[in-house]
């Protein structure tokens, strides 16, 4: 059976000049090699073989449709997104750690896309992180009941 893998996904934008501000200054995520399409795009580099597509063409937005980065310090994109306000809590509750560790905030970027910012698994997070208001005291899962409204989330 041959294994599958990401190659890229494809994120639409309103305003590309602000998109490529928050993905490549905030998030931290590194410019690509972007092919001329005949319409405004910026390729994004994740890993070796991976890669965000930005397009700026009009589009909806989900309210928490999302897709997840693990980036390499959760700590500087967490005060680099909390200095711009970027930082969204009212679709999936503060930032916190899951039963395992891991570390999870979520982000609206400036057309309105909610990013999942996750830490690696076992890294070591700053005591002055997670004693920040933004983040939840208690380690725990989000959780929402089914159909719940916008911002409606339970503490795990």
């Amino acid at each position: 059976m041959a294994e599958f893998h990401l190659h890229h996904i494809n994120v639409n934008v309103d305003n590309l000049d602000l998109a490529v501000a928050f993905y490549r200054d905030i998030v931290g995520l590194p410019l690509d090699s972007t092919p001329d399409q005949k319409f405004r795009s910026q390729f994004f580099r994740i890993g070796e073989s991976q890669q965000i597509h930005m397009n700026e063409l009009e589009d909806v937005h989900q309210h928490r449709g999302h897709f997840c980065l693990a980036v390499p310090c959760f700590e500087d994109v967490f005060r680099r997104a909390k200095t711009a306000g970027v930082i969204d809590l009212t679709v999936w509750g503060r930032v916190r750690q899951l039963p395992n560790g891991v570390m999870q905030m979520f982000l609206r970027d400036p057309s309105g896309n909610l990013v999942e910012i996750a830490s690696r698994k076992g890294v070591a997070i700053d005591p002055e992180v997670l004693a920040d208001e933004l983040v939840e005291p208690e380690r725990g899962m989000y959780r929402m009941e089914p159909g719940a409204a916008f911002g409606a989330h339970e503490p795990a």
